[in-house]
């Protein structure tokens, strides 16, 4: 079941986060020193509060009412970003990662919006894939002399702009 987050869920969100990241954090060799709080694995309670506070809107999965997933969405006039979508290891390959996105890809219908945007590691082949089978294609690509790894945004035009795209 996917819901809402309150307040007094972040500290639990924030665990499924870093515990969901930290295997690319090492397999990517990200540091204190070459990516700011080590690919979110590291990132403060009062900066992700922050975020909870200024509107990002976040969501947990549960399974047998245990939260295994998160989600955090931000909107930007017709366009949805996905700020954070992550499994905890153990419930990875479950299915749970694809029912987070079509949930993402349902609010930004909802909202209107005509495009989703994320930014990942474009190196990590597997998400990469898995991402392009859930319809987004790299649209910018770059690299960063303090990382080992290119840093990829990827984009999925919604049914919204498809819409509008074909429209006499």
């Amino acid at each position: 079941m996917i819901k809402s987050i309150i307040r007094s869920e972040l500290r639990e969100c924030l665990d499924v986060l870093k515990a969901g990241y930290e295997d690319i954090a090492i397999k990517f060799g990200m540091t204190e020193d070459n990516c700011p709080y080590r690919g979110r694995t590291r990132l403060p309670f009062v900066e992700f509060e922050k975020e909870f506070l200024t509107g990002y809107q976040m969501y947990g999965y549960f399974f047998q009412e245990k939260l295994v997933g998160f989600l955090s969405l931000v909107f930007k006039e017709n366009r949805m970003d996905i700020h954070d979508l992550a499994i905890l290891p153990e419930y990875q390959n479950n299915g749970f990662g694809s029912d987070l996105m079509r949930f993402a890809k349902e609010k930004a219908a909802e909202r209107k919006c005509e495009r989703i945007m994320l930014g990942m590691i474009d190196d990590n082949k597997r998400l990469k894939d898995w991402y392009e089978k859930h319809g987004f294609i790299t649209i910018d690509q770059k690299r960063f002399d303090t990382v080992t790894y290119t840093v990829g945004k990827m984009e999925c035009v919604t049914e919204v702009r498809i819409c509008q795209l074909s429209s006499p």
